[in-house]
């Protein structure tokens, strides 16, 4: 068995969609040869990062570092809660957690015969940790882009020019070192062989996925016409559109409120309440808090039908956008309501989804229909029970097992490559 470090931030007992990739790299790569060391922080920013009990893998060790800037004062708290942190500090505001990092990860590469770096990323300070581990330790490096940097549909604006040149720097700087850089999507691998030609040989899509084993086996439908969302409201990721067809539909009574719910599973967001609040839909929510993701897939199986949103503004475009949930959506087989601009995402949902209506964001009336019409099937006894063949063919396309031993033939490349 060969030892790869993990370097990732977010990871148990940090909770949220960020923790799902390495959560699930890491649990399948002993299949594949390779022991994980994951490498995480010991003191979360309690502004930024949400708790959850989801478990560690069997099978992974786990070390821990220091974060020596997180959680130093009320101002400092303050300070990133109005944004101002993330416009002056280059690259991210979780700087704080290089210095023991490297220092651990040395360690661990000592002390465990590790055969290569993994970076999981964001944030992008670990790319830092990252060249800095590949220099002192010569091993390969590989970076994992879940998420674009300086190209991300909504990025940062610095509060003066040279902190984005610096930022633009570091990226660069990272592509050179690494041995490979897997990408989250192929719209991502695209753009960065684009902007760094020299890169493109380097990079290796690797998509999301789902865990089969979190699909749970005979589950019970929720006995009310329950509309599901697992995740976060965010910027872009508003529900209005969805919001104000919903409070319609209660305040019409087009459908019976004892027989209708919105179930809503995620980082809690209190503009999002008074939204449901002031558009009347209120009475028909269920809040039920930042779940672990077997629970949260569970919600999924047992709703009639699932809310996915991808929203867009005039700053951010997400045609090119793949969401982690829109995986265990899919896998689920359970009816989807999508509003989501054309891109990758809608050709996914179009090409594996059992049953889907797609709206544009905006289209009230839209979801109005599509909420109604599945509500009728429900009461008629006619929405899917079973999972159909085009649901099949994505759980075995897309579940994670597949792609960890996608990862790990990188792995076993990168590791050949630097003996040879």
């Amino acid at each position: 068995m060969k030892n790869a470090l993990l370097v990732a931030y977010e990871y148990p007992p940090i909770g949220g969609i960020g923790i799902i990739r390495s959560l699930k790299f890491s649990k399948y790569l002993p299949a594949f040869g390779w022991h994980p060391h994951v490498l995480s922080v010991r003191n979360p920013d309690r502004f930024y990062s949400t708790l959850t009990h989801e478990p560690v893998p069997d099978g992974v060790t786990v070390h821990r570092s220091w974060n020596v800037a997180n959680n130093l004062s009320v101002i400092e708290g303050a300070l990133r809660r109005i944004g101002i942190q993330s416009r002056l500090i280059v690259p991210d505001a979780y700087i704080g957690w290089i210095p023991d990092t490297v220092r651990v990860g040395r360690r661990i590469v000592r002390d465990h015969e590790i055969g290569l770096i993994y970076v999981s990323v964001s944030p992008f300070s670990a790319c830092l940790i990252g060249t800095k581990l590949k220099e002192q330790t010569g091993l390969p490096l590989v970076i994992d882009f879940r998420d674009a940097w300086t190209l991300a549909p909504n990025p940062i604006t610095y509060m003066h020019p040279a902190l984005r040149r610096r930022n633009e720097r570091l990226e660069e700087e990272a592509f050179r070192a690494a041995d490979r850089i897997v990408t989250a999507t192929e719209g991502i691998a695209e753009q960065y062989a684009e902007r760094y030609p020299f890169s493109a040989e380097k990079l290796v899509p690797i998509l999301n996925g789902f865990d089969c084993d979190d699909i749970p086996r005979g589950a019970e439908p929720f006995p009310k016409f329950t509309i599901a969302y697992t995740g976060f409201f965010y910027g872009a990721q508003s529900p209005h559109t969805f919001v104000k067809a919903l409070g319609r539909i209660v305040r019409e009574g087009l459908v019976p409120q004892d027989e209708l719910e919105f179930l809503w599973a995620g980082r809690d967001a209190l503009w999002v309440r008074e939204l449901l609040r002031r558009e009347g839909a209120w009475p028909v929510v269920r809040y039920v808090g930042l779940v672990p993701k077997a629970e949260a897939d569970a919600l999924l199986a047992r709703s009639h039908l699932l809310f996915f949103l991808l929203g867009e503004n005039e700053r951010v475009s997400q045609t090119r956008i793949l969401t982690g949930k829109i995986f265990p959506y899919l896998a689920s087989g359970r009816p989807i309501l999508a509003i989501a601009p054309p891109g990758d995402a809608r050709d996914l949902i179009e090409a594996y989804a059992g049953e889907a209506v797609i709206v544009e964001n905006g289209d009230v009336d839209g979801v109005v229909d599509a909420i109604l019409g599945a509500f009728a099937r429900w009461k008629a006894g006619t929405l899917p029970a079973e999972a159909g063949p085009r649901t099949q063919e994505f759980r075995r396309r897309y579940n994670y097992r597949v792609r960890t031993g996608e990862l790990a033939a990188v792995f076993d490349e990168v590791a050949a490559s630097s003996r040879a």
